[in-house]
This record gives C-alpha cells, structure tokens and sequence, in this order.
C-alpha cells in the first residue's frame, strides 16, 4: 500500500462511509510508503454523495438562526465545510508529484488530527 494512492481512493469515493472507511484506512496505516515521484490520475473533481442533490445556494431558503430550520441549516453548512477541508487534504496527498515526503506527511497529520466530523453528523 501507498500513502498517495489510498488518499486518492478515498478521495474518489462518493459514498460517505465508503469515504470515511478509506479514511480511517489511510490515517490507521502509520509508516506508509510514500512514492512522491508516481504522477496519479487524479481527477478534476472529489468523489461526492449522490444525496443530497446539489443546488445553487440562491435555491435555498432563508431560515433564521433562531428556529429549529435554521439550526439544521446552519450544521448542514458546517458539514460542508468540513467535507469541504477533508476532500482538501486527501487532494493535497494525492494530487501533488515530486515534493518531499514530509510534506505528504504532513497534509496526513493534519487529516487525522481534524476526523471527519460531517460524518458524525450524518448518523444523527
């Protein structure tokens, strides 16, 4: 196994705890080997869920913090966001040939010292 190709499987991955499964694969699997020269086939795009659907944001409904809608809008942006910086990293792992090792290592680190917490939400 190879650090940058596992961070580009759970990248592609569009099922969420697919996803998180590669994750916790990457992350649980100290000591990797890491071949900074390999150019990887990544694509323009991370894998994304199929729901919920996409829409541009003037589409959504205002809501007020202060109601039960606009708290529940307010953890589904966070959880974007989050997906958002987990997608990031992968990607930096992935994407990026010929640079040192410590710098894949690192993008690893901050990945498992910030867990996906989008998906925590997604069981509750």
């Amino acid at each position: 196994m190879e650090l940058r190709s596992l961070a580009l499987e759970a990248l592609l991955a569009s099922d969420p705890e697919a996803k998180l499964t590669a994750i916790k694969v990457l992350i649980g699997s100290r000591g990797l080997r890491v071949d900074p020269a390999r150019i990887l086939d990544s694509p323009l795009l991370p894998g994304r869920p199929v729901r919920p659907v996409m829409v541009h944001p003037v589409q959504v409904p205002k809501r007020r913090l202060g109601t039960a809608l606009g708290r529940a809008a307010l953890i589904h942006a966070l959880c974007h966001i989050e997906f958002n910086a987990t997608n990031l990293a992968l990607d930096a792992i992935a994407r990026y040939a010929g640079l040192p090792v410590a710098y894949y290592r690192d993008w690893l680190q901050a990945l498992s010292r910030h867990p996906p917490a989008w998906f925590a939400w997604l069981q509750s």
